[in-house]
């Protein structure tokens, strides 16, 4: 039988203190109220994924993929069954109350 060595090490991660943006305490981790993120929490979208240069949102009970780049400027809303969608500004989006697609149309 060979002799087998085992080395531990230990690895110490520090987590750096998080200051609250209020004197109340409180953390806020919503976005800001003018921003797309906003917009697609208030539409019940919700973060799925980011890629370094773009972010996707989806509402999986209705079947929307919204899709933004790191400007923020515009957003890609998209029906995932057909892939049907439409490019909008954030004040086009602000607009919008529902989105209907082939998954749920109320």
């Amino acid at each position: 039988m060979a002799d087998v060595t085992t080395e531990t090490t230990t690895t110490t991660d520090t987590v750096p203190a998080v200051t609250p943006a209020e004197p109340s305490g409180v953390l806020d981790l919503r976005p800001p109220k003018e921003s797309v993120r906003a917009e697609l929490c208030r539409l019940g979208l919700e973060f799925s994924s980011a890629d370094g240069t773009a972010e996707s949102w989806r509402d999986y009970q209705r079947g929307v993929l919204a899709t933004f780049d790191d400007s923020g400027t515009s957003v890609t809303l998209t029906d995932v069954k057909t892939n049907l969608g439409r490019t909008l500004t954030l004040d086009g989006l602000k607009a919008v109350t529902r989105i209907d697609t082939m998954t749920a149309a109320d």
